[in-house]
Parts: structure tokens; C-alpha cells; sequence
């Protein structure tokens, strides 16, 4: 997929937009002010791979928070705003990163004040514009793009252009289209998301098709998935649709069959022992994430089906053969595949 190139913005360490790899990003739960949760919640979310963090800014005190958490942990914080433009002014003097605000809920001169002190302190503003927080009228599409439009002329009438840009819907079809209008008007960089997308398989799947779909078509240089659920899971998803685009890697790719009736081994088993091994394995020698392994269990799925990953076993009659590229290079016990798999992965990058 070509991807749309967009301006880039810096937000703390990292570069948003241009050529620099999509990022994913997360939002904190818990109140900004009980601070031994939010540091908790925050290195769970690091843990897992969180390139930014967005915390909620709610009163004079939290948005004082932000000294206490650079300290800790080196990712860029953003200071997400509604209502209120004096803390987005205090969220910048003090040090965030990036600040979001809610054009829909903060009034033109107070915009204006945030974007004054914002180029005071070279710091970018995203624009997130959400549906349920302007005027709807006739068409959702038509009149977020409207909105979003009208906004950013206002930031670059005010000479402000460290923007980058969101417009999200809780809708996949809507959301969609939305991103491709407003890639197609801007060349800003695009935060991509389906916010308020609930919880569980469907509101998992309207995530990963709506930022699926649009980065599958070159748009979008950061990405937030929003779930009733917790944060950390949030990231591990962001990763798991970029990593199945090709657009990022963070782990090996296990490539797994789901069994059937054919079966004569504990592959389930088996393929939780191997993902245990290999996550120790990456941690210990971080190329391994490159690679992609096979667990099959039976020749139906095996060296054959698997033959474009990079090495992989198969299963039999309690027995199990190890294959590269789809060449079988021994057979072995079931209770001993494992082990003979790691090593031979370890001869590979050694």
C-alpha cells in the first residue's frame, strides 16, 4: 500500500506524519488525579507498547501532573482538553507534549489563546473533532467534514499549522468516509480511530476494520483504538492491526491451524509452550520478531499450506516434523518438538 505523505509534526521524542512509522497510541481510565492508579495504568500501557499517552485534564492540579510523569516513564503525554481552554494554556506551560482539543465545545477566543501560547511554547494542537459534539445537519459525513474543515482555515488564519488532525464517528462506514474527504482536503497528519466503539468482539471488530480500511488505503500516521476496556488491551490490538498490514512488526508472526478431526496431538498445547518460548526468545534476542513460525497439526496444514513461513512443525501420529521453508528437516517426539524447534531457531539468527 502507498502510504499519503503528510506533513510531520513533532510531538515530544517522537514524529507524527511524513515518512516515520505510524504510531499507536492510548488514553488513561483512571482519574488524573489519583496519581498511584494513573502511574500504574500508564506503565501497563508503556508495557505494552504505548507510543503516546493522553491523559485527561479535568483541574488545575492534574494538568501540574505532568512534571511527576516525565520523571517516570520518556513517552510524549497529551493533555486532552474540553471546555476549559485556561487548563490546555497551563497543560502547555507546564510541559505536555501535545495537547487535543474539542473545537466543538471550546469557543473561537478561547481557541485563539490556546494557539497563542501553543506557538509561544512550540507545542502542536490536534484538532479532534468527535460526531457528538457538533451540530448534525442533514448529513453526518458532510457536516463533520464541514466542521473540520471551517476549524483548521481558523488555525491557519491564526497562523498556526502544528496540527494534526481527527474527525472520528463510533460508525465504521461514516468514519471512513469522513478520513477519506478530509485526506483528500489536508495534508496534515491524521489521528485514525472509531471512537466509542463499546466492548467485546463487535465493538473489537469496528476497530480493526475502520483503521484497517483506511490505513490499508495510505491514510492515517497514528492510531488510537477505543474500547470499554482496559487500556492495555487497547494497545496490544493498535499493534496486532498494523502488524497485519505489514505496517509495523512487534513480534513474530505464529501462524497456527485450527484443528479438526485430523488431529493426533495436544497441538493447543503445544502452540501455548511455543509462544511462552518465543516471547522469552524475543526478549533475549529482538530479531526473532522478524520471523514467521508455523504450528500444524497434521500434514493437511503442514509444510505444504506453511510453506511461506520461515520454519515450522507439523503434526502426525504423536510425532511432529520440523520443516524450513517448507522442507521437512527431521521428525521428533511430540513431548520434545518444542525444544528441538528453539534451538533450531536460535541456529537461525546466531
Amino acid at each position: 500500500m502507498k502510504r499519503k505523505k503528510t506533513k510531520e509534526v513533532k510531538v515530544g521524542n517522537l514524529v507524527i506524519g511524513g515518512n516515520f512509522p505510524v504510531s499507536v497510541q492510548g488514553m488513561a481510565k483512571v482519574p488524573t488525579s489519583d496519581l498511584k492508579s494513573l502511574l500504574k495504568e500508564i506503565n501497563s500501557m508503556v508495557k505494552e507498547g504505548a507510543e503516546i499517552v493522553r491523559i485527561a485534564i479535568t483541574k488545575e492540579e492534574e494538568a501540574n501532573s505532568i512534571k511527576f510523569l516525565k520523571e517516570k516513564f520518556r513517552v510524549p503525554f497529551v493533555a486532552d482538553i474540553h471546555y476549559n481552554a485556561s487548563l490546555a494554556v497551563l497543560s502547555i506551560k507546564n510541559g505536555f507534549d501535545k495537547v487535543r482539543i474539542n473545537p466543538g465545545n471550546i469557543s473561537r477566543k478561547d481557541l485563539k489563546e490556546i494557539i497563542r501560547v501553543a506557538k509561544d511554547f512550540n507545542i502542536p494542537i490536534r484538532i479532534g473533532v468527535n460526531s457528538g459534539s457538533i451540530k448534525i445537519k442533514n448529513s453526518l459525513v458532510e457536516s463533520i467534514v464541514s466542521f473540520t474543515e471551517d476549524t483548521v482555515k481558523f488555525f491557519e488564519d491564526n497562523d498556526f499549522h502544528s496540527i494534526v488532525i481527527s474527525a472520528k464517528t463510533p460508525f465504521v462506514e461514516e468514519t471512513v468516509e469522513v478520513y477519506r474527504r478530509i485526506s483528500e482536503i489536508f495534508d496534515y497528519p491524521l489521528h485514525v480511530g472509531i471512537t466509542e466503539a463499546g466492548k467485546g468482539y463487535l465493538a473489537e471488530s469496528k476497530s480493526i476494520l475502520g483503521i484497517g480500511l483506511l490505513l490499508k488505503e495510505g491514510i492515517g500516521d497514528t492510531i488510537r483504538v477505543s474500547l470499554s476496556m482496559p487500556a492495555k488491551e487497547e494497545i496490544k490490538i493498535g499493534k496486532a492491526i498494523l502488524q497485519a498490514l505489514n505496517l509495523r512488526i512487534f513480534e513474530p508472526e505464529i501462524i497456527s491451524c485450527p484443528t479438526c478431526g485430523r488431529i493426533k496431538v495436544n497441538l493447543n498445547e503445544v502452540l501455548r509452550e511455543v509462544e511462552r518460548e518465543i516471547k522469552k526468545l524475543v526478549r533475549k534476542y529482538p530479531e526473532v520478531k522478524n520471523l514467521k513460525i508455523a504450528v500444524m497439526g497434521c500434514s493437511v496444514n503442514g509444510p505444504g499450506e506453511a510453506k511461506q513461513a520461515d520454519i515450522g512443525i507439523a503434526g502426525g501420529d504423536k510425532k511432529f516434523v520440523l520443516f524450513k521453508k517448507g522442507n521437512i528437516i527431521g521428525t521428533y517426539r511430540e513431548e520434545e518438538i518444542v525444544k528441538v524447534l528453539i534451538e533450531e531457531i536460535k541456529k537461525m539468527i546466531l
